[in-house]
């Protein structure tokens, strides 16, 4: 069931030729507070766009995105891509409605009794960045599933998308180990990276 979820996510994978930042998920090493982290980094030309996972968190590629699992809750999936929307498109309107069928695009393949439940508009707030959010909930596979969409612009010219699935009693999970992902994002300074040994 969890790769008919995935592939149904990866369906509006767009190439990443034009787009500031590449989602392949890097590691580097990075020292703060005197602890030393093994941390995960998007490339963004020259600069280097880390975030926090724990040790309870997994990181696999796919189809030009990126995918956070969490072992505790194998039914939860975090799925970071690029939007096949565009920054400039604003949430309301004629676009509203485009973003919408966006969004109706990444549900479980076969979805049955899809619910449409209330949006929010600007649930993230961080960075000045510019957000929507679509929920639903639906029958995948003799389960109930929430799946989340959030179309998220980073930058004036960059949308990412953040699709969040889980069991219905998992939500609330979801919702904290989603968040705690992508709060952590903002660049690595030049201090923050360890040299590589023997150098």
């Amino acid at each position: 069931m969890l790769h008919r979820i995935l592939t149904a996510f990866f369906s509006l994978a767009i190439p990443l030729g034009a787009l500031a930042v590449d989602l392949t998920p890097r590691y580097v090493d990075t020292f703060r507070d005197g602890v030393t982290v093994h941390r995960l980094f998007f490339a963004d030309g020259d600069q280097k766009i880390g975030l926090s996972i724990n040790r309870e968190t997994t990181v696999d590629a796919a189809g030009g995105g990126v995918v956070f699992h969490f072992p505790k809750f194998p039914d939860i999936v975090f799925l970071l891509k690029h939007s096949p929307m565009s920054a400039d498109q604003a949430f309301e309107g004629i676009p509203l409605e485009q973003y919408r069928e966006a969004a109706h695009h990444q549900l479980p393949p076969g979805a049955q009794d899809i619910k449409v439940l209330p949006e929010e508009s600007e649930p993230i707030t961080i960075n000045q960045w510019h957000s929507h959010r679509f929920h639903y909930s639906c029958q995948s596979e003799g389960e109930v599933r929430h799946v989340s969409v959030t179309f998220l612009n980073i930058s004036a010219e960059e949308q990412l998308m953040l699709v969040v699935s889980s069991k219905e009693q998992n939500v609330k999970e979801a919702v904290v180990r989603s968040w705690q992902i992508i709060r952590s994002w903002q660049p690595l300074l030049p201090g923050d990276e360890l040299p590589p040994k023997g150098s």
